[in-house]
């Protein structure tokens, strides 16, 4: 059953800041969700066009409360699939690092590829879970029918993210520019954590970026022997045309030509 939440007075927590972290898939309105929390549009478009590369921070108050949000890139293959798959762990691996000592939430924005999401999950340790929700971020078509009832249609790995999670999830609708229910939700799960933030190793701080500096610095030298042969083969093909054209000149030009 779905975690309800609880309303409670906290006078001793109401100024501390509360910190999450999205993660996400490509195409799953994780950016629209972290601007939907915060009241205002910080992530995503018109910022900036198409996916997030890199780990992205904003800042707000809503209701009397600061909030920190951050926003971890969606994976999408680009480059090799290996290197790739690498980079995006690397770089949410390093988006919890931005809001220091961690994060008090982490919100899974769920698309259908559940093994990804919970590869991705694998080097923030088992620990994290219980600080994890689950959101379903296409509202306006899963309220068609119980969020319960399709949670059992979409099967056993679902259901099986949901319990590492405690059963904590949200529906939230892409057209609604806030969700206090959502922040309720969130505030209940920081409550029973006892305002605990997910725990993070300051020490792999400098080997994630040393490693995301060597992936970066290898992606872009592919990228620029990629340009080098194009170049390369564009001069060929430049040449050729050009020897077929002057041939043919040479040939039409010739006194056998004209015979």
């Amino acid at each position: 059953a779905e975690m309800l939440p609880q309303k409670k007075n906290h006078p001793n927590t109401v100024d501390l800041e509360r910190k999450f972290m999205m993660i996400g898939g490509l195409l799953t309105g994780k950016s629209s969700t972290g601007n939907t929390i915060l009241g205002k549009n910080e992530f995503g478009f018109p910022k900036s066009i198409g996916r997030t590369t890199h780990s992205e921070i904003s800042h707000g108050v809503v209701e009397g409360r600061r909030l920190t949000v951050v926003d971890s890139p969606g994976w999408y293959y680009v480059n090799t699939l290996q290197e790739t798959n690498e980079m995006d762990k690397l770089e949410i691996e390093n988006s919890v690092n931005l809001c220091p000592p961690g994060p008090h939430a982490v919100l899974l924005v769920i698309s259908k590829d559940l093994k990804a999401l919970v590869e991705i999950m694998k080097p923030l340790t088992e620990r994290v879970w219980r600080h994890c929700m689950v959101l379903f971020t296409r509202g306006d078509w899963i309220n068609d029918v119980p969020v319960e009832n399709y949670i059992v249609r979409e099967g056993k790995e679902l259901q099986e993210l949901l319990e590492k999670c405690g059963n904590r999830y949200h529906v939230i609708n892409p057209y609604h520019s806030q969700d206090p229910k959502l922040l309720e939700k969130i505030e209940t799960l920081i409550t029973i954590n006892g305002f605990r933030h997910c725990s993070v190793d300051r020490s792999q701080g400098e080997t994630l970026r040393k490693e995301m500096r060597d992936l970066t610095e290898r992606a872009s030298k592919r990228f620029d022997q990629v340009q080098k042969q194009r170049t390369k083969l564009n001069k060929l093909i430049s040449g050729g045309l050009q020897a077929s054209i002057l041939k043919k000149k040479i040939s039409h030009s010739s006194p056998c030509y004209r015979k």
